[in-house]
């Protein structure tokens, strides 16, 4: 820093300093400011997008209840295509995935969980969709692929997807490998304290090997 003999020769400097800088500081100020105001304008419409597509989901639930298939099914693809950044678009799509496979439209529900594994970003999500993808393949004889949907990091959902790897397994007649599943997952549902009752019936099904 420069030394100056007095406060007068201070205070010109800084005159000086400012005549020559001002304008760089005024711009250097208007942009901060902008943007502060810009991340509170964009933290403000991500408040109220979210809050938008939550009242859509509402909405879907209502027209679910009614039963107005090509409602929901107009409602839902709006869902995914203006709030797909959303767990309500997943939510919506798997809702719509349900309704399907209870009217036989089992192609077009496989395509409304390869939506919500591809698009969402909520990890809890793309792990039921993928469970329940599985599980819909298996049960239209599509076994082989429907295993190697499995075929994935399965974190949290470990023993999940092992119980329905063993299902799949058994319906493929490969009883020793359902056996390993499914002793597998038991571990795994315990680790977690989960109540298995139903697996160990279908485990106690296949007996010893």
């Amino acid at each position: 820093m420069d030394n100056y003999e007095t406060e007068d020769q201070q205070v010109e400097a800084i005159k000086k300093w400012w005549a020559e800088n001002f304008i760089m500081v005024i711009v250097l100020a208007i942009v901060g400011l902008g943007s502060i105001v810009g991340v509170q304008q964009w933290k403000q419409n991500k408040l109220v997008t979210a809050h938008t597509a939550s009242v859509e989901y509402d909405h879907i639930l209502q027209v679910v209840k009614s039963n107005k298939d090509e409602q929901i099914s107009q409602q839902v693809n709006t869902m995914l295509t203006d709030y797909s950044d959303y767990p309500y678009a997943a939510l919506s799509a798997m809702l719509e995935a349900k309704q399907m496979i209870a009217v036989g439209k089992f192609a077009e529900a496989e395509e409304k969980y390869q939506w919500v594994i591809a698009n969402s970003e909520a990890q809890n999500l793309k792990h039921i969709s993928r469970v329940r993808l599985a599980s819909l393949m298996a049960a239209q004889g599509k076994n082989e692929q429907a295993l190697k949907i499995l075929e994935v990091e399965q974190g949290s959902f470990k023993a999940t997807y092992l119980e329905v790897k063993g299902d799949i397994l058994v319906a493929l007649k490969r009883t020793d490998e359902a056996r390993s599943a499914y002793d597998q997952a038991l571990q795994a549902y315990a680790v977690i304290g989960a109540n298995a009752q139903i697996l160990r019936v279908k485990r106690n099904d296949l007996g010893n090997s």
